[in-house]
């Protein structure tokens, strides 16, 4: 059993997958040598992912709850049966004016209590339908720091958040465009597994990113809202959607 002081440190193989779903993400990472601690609310898909990645039997743990303000509750959520990845704390945000939601009721957990609970992870990758704005506020608020975070950019309050959290530097990644990316080889991260990505993943992550990327998160910013007025214009010539992915400038050497 580590120490409390240990486990506060961030763990270098260790990732959290605030957004489980298929586990397509978390099956990359735990293929790369790490484990993963996947958060999914609906039941039958945590159960089925489960299921499907228990070959890596100890490095995965699948937790059946959602992340919310308050842990230790029970909420409603809202489960989409045609887009299952669309699931949400909120009805709008599941349903998108596209798709009729089912309620159900599922057991909450907060940032804090996984952090108590499983200790710093290395990396957070986090993909909430509507959830996202409470992992940024709760992670800001948070003392302990992990090494890298992504996040589905929804606000500019969301990179202003993440910098008020310690982070400053960071990189936009289109969603979109994850078919033309290929995983490096030599790795940077973990081991080296060949990997197809799509929309329905988040791709490469920490040092495997492109490092004449990494920007300021002020230019970062600037960027993101320079890619939002030109969907805004022609979502044709800003197809998609984007993360932001953040560490530090000392984790670069920068």
């Amino acid at each position: 059993m580590k120490s409390a002081s240990c486990r506060e440190q961030p763990q270098r193989d260790l990732i959290f997958d605030l957004g489980l779903h298929r586990g397509l993400d978390s099956e990359f990472y735990l293929s790369k040598g790490f484990r993963v601690i996947g958060l999914e609310a609906v039941p039958s898909i945590c159960n089925a992912t489960r299921e499907r990645l228990s070959r890596f039997e100890e490095r995965f743990t699948a937790v059946n709850k959602a992340l919310s303000d308050r842990a230790g509750e029970l909420a409603s959520f809202y489960s989409v049966p045609e887009k299952d990845d669309w699931g949400s704390l909120t009805k709008l945000a599941a349903e998108k004016g596209e798709y009729q939601s089912m309620e159900i009721i599922v057991p909450t957990t907060d940032l804090h209590e996984l952090l108590d609970q499983y200790g710093t992870p290395y990396y957070i990758k986090c993909d909430l339908e509507g959830a996202d704005v409470i992992f940024r506020d709760q992670l800001a608020k948070d003392y302990r720091r992990p090494v890298f975070v992504s996040l589905e950019v929804n606000s500019e309050v969301d990179i202003e958040t993440l910098a008020e959290a310690g982070y400053n530097r960071g990189q936009i990644v289109n969603q979109w465009m994850h078919p033309f990316t290929h995983v490096p080889n030599p790795p940077s991260e973990g081991s080296y597994h060949e990997a197809r990505f799509t929309g329905e993943t988040s791709g490469l992550f920490g040092l495997e990113l492109p490092r004449q990327k990494w920007s300021p998160l002020e230019a970062v910013k600037d960027m993101y809202l320079r890619w939002r007025a030109l969907k805004a214009m022609d979502e044709n010539l800003a197809p998609g959607w984007v993360d932001v992915h953040v560490c530090t400038a000392a984790v670069l050497g920068a």
